[in-house]
């Protein structure tokens, strides 16, 4: 195991060694600063897992020498110590940067606590960051599968957006990847490595919203047996997603908005705010500013969350989606499916007015209907959506293997152009493997 590196910063020789040599003895590697220069020289060497840094510096030995630091070591938790504990300074502490606050002199069975804390939730940023690297798709779809110019739009100001701080809107139907466009926005951006939070606005009861979104401390009504931090902290640093924003109540839009406006909250029960660095993504299949008129939605809220607003499309405006998303959520099953070409043909004529959540559900349904068979039927299909008597096409005649076999062309065409002709992400995107593709693009005269 790899020994966690600690870079103590202070400029009393004796602290060094004091200090330097009880975190070594816990086994940890420990490099020593005593100026704002020894510090940028070894962040240029070295990586640290953890930072114990003292305000106080050379050469004006005031604590905005130290603050000076906090920005250019966001890299790893930040544990400030001083001998100015006073409440302003850790505020502005924490606001630069700061992870925890420290008052001198130094309480070792303190220090080594909040030394452990620290250096577990590094760890699990570093684990976090992994498995997302892993979870990361290796195409440029952003998981908004689909080669309609709707969508290709999307993905196109999705990029644009994503790595600005501007509040976004999301709007469109019940079912067209609202969620997804979130989270896009969210892996495109400069926060990509710390936590998107989702808050479903509309599955919280409205007696609870309160603790949910901003925590309660101990003992502040019955049943807060703990502390317990809110869903708004959960997010710091990173994207809280406000999803169906319409359905918040009112007096809990009015305290959303105070949050807005100063980066700062109250949990309930406790004497002093709590500071939280978040990017705002919201939204809703409401007409919020029909709500403004009506006066069940506030109007300085609204303006404040709508920054810039992106709509979802319905399937019934992409139809040429279709195909390629029923493929994919195929492909993803465990195990693993694929539909016989009449049960791909009966799913494109078909309209969905649950979009595409309604054509996962029923592709899944389908999928648990078919059994042990590796392929999904139009009966499958049919009795998924509750429907019975469909009217099959007879395969002999040629006419639906014709139908099919164009559909699949121009399906391949499609991704081939979406992809600048990469075979790999062309048959990623349509849901079947390399040489599937070059079977069916040799199969079609394509090149």
């Amino acid at each position: 195991m790899t020994t966690e590196r600690i870079l103590l910063v202070d400029d009393e020789p004796a602290f060094q060694r004091l200090c330097g040599n009880w975190l070594a003895s816990l086994g940890y590697d420990v490099k020593v600063a005593a100026s704002s220069e020894q510090v940028l020289a070894l962040c240029a060497e070295h990586t640290f897992d953890l930072v114990l840094l003292d305000l106080a510096l050379p050469p004006s030995f005031r604590p905005d020498e130290g603050l000076a630091l906090l920005p250019g070591l966001a890299s790893a938790p930040v544990v400030v110590m001083t001998g100015h504990a006073d409440r302003e300074l850790a505020l502005r502490a924490m606001a630069a940067g700061a992870w925890d606050f420290l008052p001198k002199p130094l309480d070792p069975d303190l220090l080594r606590v909040v030394v452990e804390r620290a250096l577990t939730k590094r760890r699990l940023e570093r684990e976090l960051a992994e498995w997302r690297a892993r979870a990361a798709p290796s195409d440029a779809t952003m998981g908004l599968i689909g080669i309609s110019n709707d969508l290709r739009d999307l993905r196109a100001l999705i990029r644009r957006i994503g790595p600005t701080e501007v509040p976004v809107m999301i709007t469109g139907p019940s079912g067209t990847g609202k969620e997804l466009v979130a989270r896009a926005l969210h892996a495109n951006g400069k926060r990509s490595a710390k936590p998107f939070v989702a808050v479903h606005c509309g599955a919280i009861p409205a007696e609870l919203f309160e603790s949910e979104l901003f925590g309660h401390c101990k003992g502040s009504f019955t049943g807060a047996d703990r502390d317990r931090i809110g869903l708004i902290a959960a997010a710091n640093g990173g994207t809280l997603f406000l999803d169906e924003i319409g359905d918040m109540p009112l007096p809990m839009q009015v305290k959303l908005l105070r949050f807005l406006q100063a980066g700062s909250f109250f949990a309930v029960g406790a004497r002093s705010e709590t500071l939280v660095d978040v990017r705002v993504v919201a939204a809703t299949n409401r007409d919020l500013a029909a709500m403004v008129e009506e006066k069940s939605f506030r109007d300085d809220l609204f303006y404040r969350l709508k920054g810039i607003q992106v709509r979802t499309t319905a399937l019934a405006e992409r139809a040429e989606d279709v195909a390629l998303i029923v493929q994919a959520v195929a492909a993803r099953l465990v195990p693993p499916k694929r539909l016989a070409p009449a049960a791909l043909e009966w799913v494109v004529s078909r309209g969905w007015p649950g979009n595409v959540r309604e054509l996962q559900h029923s592709v899944s349904t389908a999928a648990a209907l078919a059994g042990s068979a590796d392929v999904i039927t139009v009966d499958d299909l049919a009795l998924a959506c509750g429907e019975t008597g469909v009217q099959m096409a007879v395969e002999g005649d040629g006419l639906l293997d014709a139908q099919v076999a164009a559909l699949e062309k121009r399906l391949i065409v499609a991704a081939l152009d979406e992809t600048a002709h990469n075979h790999t992400h062309a048959a990623r995107q349509l849901g079947i493997s390399r040489v599937g593709l070059l079977n069916k693009m040799k199969r079609y005269g394509l090149r």
